[in-house]
Protein backbone atom coordinates (compact mmCIF):
# COMPACT_ATOMS: atom_id res chain seq x y z
CA UNK A 1 0.00 0.00 0.00
CA UNK A 2 1.17 3.78 -0.90
CA UNK A 3 0.22 6.85 0.81
CA UNK A 4 -0.03 9.13 -2.41
CA UNK A 5 -0.96 13.19 -1.07
CA UNK A 6 -2.22 15.85 -3.25
CA UNK A 7 -0.01 19.21 -3.60
CA UNK A 8 -1.59 22.00 -4.96
CA UNK A 9 1.45 24.14 -4.19
CA UNK A 10 5.16 23.86 -3.41
CA UNK A 11 4.62 24.41 0.21
CA UNK A 12 2.44 21.21 0.46
CA UNK A 13 4.23 19.30 -1.78
CA UNK A 14 7.40 19.84 0.86
CA UNK A 15 4.82 18.60 3.67
CA UNK A 16 3.71 15.81 2.05
CA UNK A 17 6.91 14.42 1.46
CA UNK A 18 8.06 15.55 5.12
CA UNK A 19 4.53 13.52 6.67
CA UNK A 20 5.77 10.54 4.67
CA UNK A 21 3.89 10.54 1.48
CA UNK A 22 5.38 7.70 -0.79
CA UNK A 23 3.90 10.10 -4.02
CA UNK A 24 2.70 12.83 -4.32
CA UNK A 25 0.27 14.00 -6.87
CA UNK A 26 0.47 17.65 -8.47
CA UNK A 27 -1.48 19.86 -11.73
CA UNK A 28 -0.66 22.26 -13.62
CA UNK A 29 -1.48 25.71 -13.62
CA UNK A 30 -3.59 25.73 -16.76
CA UNK A 31 -7.04 24.58 -18.39
CA UNK A 32 -5.56 21.01 -18.57
CA UNK A 33 -6.22 20.81 -14.73
CA UNK A 34 -10.12 20.72 -13.38
CA UNK A 35 -9.07 22.32 -10.54
CA UNK A 36 -7.49 25.37 -12.10
CA UNK A 37 -7.90 27.75 -9.51
CA UNK A 38 -6.07 31.40 -8.22
CA UNK A 39 -2.99 30.47 -6.21
CA UNK A 40 -3.62 26.70 -7.04
CA UNK A 41 -1.12 24.15 -8.73
CA UNK A 42 2.21 24.36 -10.58
CA UNK A 43 3.85 26.19 -13.27
CA UNK A 44 6.43 24.42 -14.87
CA UNK A 45 9.07 26.77 -12.72
CA UNK A 46 7.87 24.85 -9.47
CA UNK A 47 7.20 21.59 -11.29
CA UNK A 48 10.85 21.19 -11.99
CA UNK A 49 11.19 21.92 -8.30
CA UNK A 50 8.82 19.78 -7.01
CA UNK A 51 10.07 16.78 -9.27
CA UNK A 52 14.15 17.55 -8.17
CA UNK A 53 12.69 17.22 -4.37
CA UNK A 54 10.45 14.69 -5.01
CA UNK A 55 13.26 12.54 -6.68
CA UNK A 56 15.77 13.63 -4.17
CA UNK A 57 13.33 11.69 -1.66
CA UNK A 58 13.45 8.79 -3.58
CA UNK A 59 9.44 9.02 -4.13
CA UNK A 60 7.35 9.15 -7.19
CA UNK A 61 5.67 12.17 -8.54
CA UNK A 62 2.56 11.81 -10.85
CA UNK A 63 0.64 14.70 -13.06
CA UNK A 64 -3.02 15.11 -13.47
CA UNK A 65 -4.33 15.70 -16.76
CA UNK A 66 -7.94 15.78 -15.85
CA UNK A 67 -9.77 17.94 -18.70
CA UNK A 68 -10.73 17.60 -22.44
CA UNK A 69 -8.48 19.64 -24.80
CA UNK A 70 -9.61 21.35 -27.79
CA UNK A 71 -8.36 21.24 -31.11
CA UNK A 72 -7.10 24.38 -30.69
CA UNK A 73 -5.40 23.57 -27.55
CA UNK A 74 -4.28 20.28 -28.26
CA UNK A 75 -0.24 21.03 -28.10
CA UNK A 76 -0.89 22.35 -24.31
CA UNK A 77 -2.42 18.79 -23.71
CA UNK A 78 0.98 17.19 -25.61
CA UNK A 79 3.41 19.37 -23.62
CA UNK A 80 2.09 18.87 -20.28
CA UNK A 81 1.82 15.13 -20.62
CA UNK A 82 5.40 14.92 -22.36
CA UNK A 83 7.33 16.98 -19.42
Amino acid sequence: MQLVCPAGSLPALKSALRQGADAIYVGFRDDTNARHFAGLNLDERQLQEGLRRVHEAGRQLYVAVNTYSSAQGWERWQRAVDQ
